[in-house]
């Protein structure tokens, strides 16, 4: 909770950890349709089931399509937990350093851009602030990049 004497730092700390935890959350959400819909429910049913809308259901089935069907969870993700829920930076470190990453590439043709890695979700990550310098450094020499 933001208090009258809080310091910047804090502000924007606490600003970081409730984005992650709505993106955690939605993470969360996008599993619990997966599950639903594995188990043959439509998606009127899902959406009551889960208190939401089904407009909301299509949109996070369409978001799962998007990630081939596959929610595994990702270095992004846990990153995101561990700014969210203030996890020991020590696991999270470990966690990063024992990842099987894959590493983007160039598109196949001229113009089509790159083809992003889970590595690439570190390096975003660390642009967001949510690793420390010391932090991305011991995953990076872990990891020989």
């Amino acid at each position: 909770m933001i208090t009258a004497d809080s310091s910047l730092d804090s502000i924007r700390k606490e600003a970081l950890q409730r984005q992650a935890r709505q993106r955690v959350d939605v993470l969360d959400e996008m599993r619990a349709v997966k599950n639903a819909v594995d188990r043959g429910l439509s998606q009127r049913p899902i959406a009551d089931l889960l208190m939401t809308s089904q407009a909301r259901v299509s949109r996070l089935l369409k978001a799962i399509e998007r990630r081939g069907g596959d929610l595994g969870q990702e270095p992004e993700e846990i990153i995101l937990r561990a700014t969210a829920y203030d996890t020991d930076r020590k696991q999270l470190v470990h966690a990063l350093q024992v990842f099987p990453y894959t590493f983007g590439e160039d598109a196949p043709y001229a113009h089509e851009g790159r083809i992003p890695g889970t590595w690439d979700q570190v390096v975003a990550c660390r642009a967001q602030k949510m690793l420390s310098v010391e932090e991305f450094d011991q995953v990076r020499r872990a990891i020989g990049r």
